[in-house]
């Protein structure tokens, strides 16, 4: 941990006069972009809102992490040209922290193990443009390294109690259920594109992208359904899960499928409880698949038996990625040189029966793609700090279990589950940078911090 204080060197009317005409010049920017384009009623929209953004994050810093999560959903349509809406709201929210902190005359940072962890990944990462096939790919891959270092950095800080946990959850449910009725609705209109739902124009990605965020949402409902007693409350949550998964087989992503398999086997092993309300609804499940999806998303989905198209040409990719990390073991081929690493050793591998392959290919697996970039030390330092996370979740159910705090050890087991399942989808996605990976990755430390205090204290 570092804590920094700034006592007396800090002047506190000096520190709100800043913020202020901060906040004047922020709303001059605004203006002007609105005088330059006055027919645009979705821009004069979007500087009403960021005003409120800006203004409601620098009372308390903790909304823009509220904002951040919910902008994660639809990331890749919140872009202003190449700039990511979400780095804004980091900035942001990091700049709304220290000022605040500032104001308070104490500057108190957290960085748990993990974190060290992610900052030397983030460093071992610029090192490899001493070897890197392509340097100039490297920059803006360590950029977003970067983003995602600093939202666990936030979350961690900012998220300090189990009211602002909950406050997380309910955002991550709502914008779950809300993608997937969205989803569902695109399929039973017959809107597929080779038996998989798209909804690409609202999303912003593919189906396997949806199909990975909606799985975290699944697994803090089926935890939440397994204590919920209060009828009403109960079937909201029913309904939701259902839509959920119905999506989920709409997108026919089977790494999303493997996830809620195992995310299901888990959760039935930590609380028994999971079991009433994963029996009815598989069967509710299937029936609503039967009457409402395509045929073509469950024949997709069939194939996770057979790998009949070789994992969509996966298991030949990941065959190729073990030709490139026998050649570079230790250092691998440089941060975010998988693809250029892919088109030279494409032809030296054998055992290839794909029918195609893409120029510049991705991995198509977190891990080896890790392992094939930054080699054994990356390797080593990024696994450590995932390994942690998930220790550190499993503490906060165990040690919230033993307090008897069942609401809340309700929700972290949500989480955690979230996050393995999150893990299992990364095994079929290059999603080492993905900012939703990291929010769960911070959340399973903040619920082992909070955890600790409850055990000490006493439920809330």
């Amino acid at each position: 941990m570092i804590s920094l204080t700034a006592g007396k060197f800090v002047d506190r009317r000096s520190i709100k006069s800043f913020l202020l005409a901060w906040l004047i010049v922020v709303e001059i920017l605004f203006g002007s972009l609105i005088a330059a384009r006055p027919d645009n009623s979705y821009l004069i929209l979007g500087v009403a809102i960021g005003l409120i953004v800006v203004v409601v994050t620098f009372i308390e810093p903790v909304f823009g992490v509220y904002v951040l999560v919910t902008a994660m959903f639809v990331e890749n349509l919140l872009r202003l040209g190449e700039i990511s809406t979400t780095r804004l709201i980091i900035i942001l929210t990091f700049g709304a922290w220290i000022a605040h902190a500032l104001a308070h005359k104490q500057f108190r940072v957290l960085v748990p193990l993990q974190g060290w962890l992610a900052g030397a990944f983030a460093v071992w990462g610029l090192l490899s443009a001493l070897w890197g096939i392509d340097t100039q790919k490297l920059w803006g891959a360590l950029q977003t390294m970067l983003q995602c270092i600093g939202l666990y950095l936030l979350v961690v800080n900012l998220i300090n109690s189990f009211e602002k946990v909950q406050v997380v959850v309910a955002i991550t449910v709502l914008a779950t259920l809300a993608l997937s009725l969205l989803a569902l609705f695109r399929a039973i209109t017959g809107e597929v594109v080779g038996g998989r739902v798209n909804i690409t124009q609202v999303f912003g990605t593919g189906p396997h992208a949806l199909a990975g965020y909606l799985v975290p949402g699944a697994a803090v409902l089926i935890a939440m359904l397994g204590r919920e007693s209060q009828p009403i409350r109960k079937l909201f949550l029913l309904f939701t899960l259902l839509a959920t998964a119905l999506a989920i087989l709409a997108t026919g992503t089977r790494a999303a499928v493997v996830a809620l398999a195992v995310i299901a086997i888990i959760g039935i092993t930590m609380e028994r409880r999971v079991w009433r309300v994963l029996l009815p609804g598989i069967v509710m499940g299937g029936l609503g698949a039967l009457f409402f999806l395509p045929s073509t998303s469950m024949e997709r989905l069939g194939s996770i038996l057979t790998t009949s198209d070789r994992g969509a040409g996966r298991l030949d990719i990941w065959l190729v990625a073990s030709n490139i990390i026998r050649s570079h073991p230790i250092l691998g081929v440089g941060l975010d040189n998988f693809g250029q690493a892919f088109d030279r050793y494409l032809a030296d591998t054998s055992g290839l029966r794909g029918i195609y392959f893409v120029q510049g290919w991705g991995s198509h697996n977190m891990f080896l793609n890790v392992q094939a970039e930054l080699g054994i030390v990356g390797s080593v330092l990024f696994a450590a700090m995932i390994g942690m996370s998930v220790v550190s979740g499993l503490m906060a159910i165990l040690n919230l279990k033993r307090a008897g705090d069942d609401d809340m050890g309700t929700l972290t087991l949500g989480l955690w589950l979230g996050l393995l399942g999150m893990l299992v989808v990364c095994c079929f996605l290059d999603w080492q940078y993905a900012k939703y990976l990291w929010l769960l990755l911070a959340m399973a430390e903040v619920t082992r911090r909070l955890s600790i205090r409850t055990a000490q204290s006493g439920p809330l």
